[in-house]
């Protein structure tokens, strides 16, 4: 688990939400406050998807960042920065095991978590410390300016 705080947030937020940047990504949940509080819960509904997407995303638990990327713009969006954001990007691997990448801002400061869960217990960290390393190129090959925390 790493933690970094992102310096040039206005940048970041632009490829949060305007850009392919995170569509990797799936959501296990959103939270917002803007002139309400808003809780996103990801679980896809596959019955509401077209019969298109429900095949294409029949293997998902939860909702690509792809397909829930605008309706997070619209909800914040507006002249005034939201007081509070969290999204929670969660990644399967073939084993079964979650990454997850935790994107923050509260009070003014915007930080990325990575977050490992492995679906057996295990002492072995390794494939932790490897996801730990990837979020990292990550933020680093997408020219997010970061220092870890």
């Amino acid at each position: 688990m790493k933690m970094y705080q992102i310096e040039e947030v206005k940048p970041f937020m632009a490829q949060l939400l305007l850009q392919e940047t995170f569509d990797k990504f799936c959501v296990s949940v959103a939270e917002m406050r803007t002139i309400v509080p808003i809780t996103i819960k990801g679980t896809m509904s596959h019955d509401w998807l077209s019969p298109e997407d429900a095949e294409k995303y029949k293997e998902l638990e939860y909702i690509p960042w792809k397909l829930l990327r605008p309706v997070v713009f619209e909800l914040i969006k507006g002249k005034q920065t939201p007081d509070f954001l969290k999204i929670q990007f969660v990644h399967y691997s073939a084993n079964g095991d979650c990454g997850g990448l935790r994107v923050q801002f509260e009070a003014g400061t915007l930080t990325c978590l990575s977050t490992y869960t492995p679906a057996e217990f295990s002492l072995d960290r390794n494939a932790e410390t490897f996801w730990d390393e990837n979020c990292r190129a990550f933020l680093k090959k997408h020219e997010i300016v970061s220092t870890q925390l």
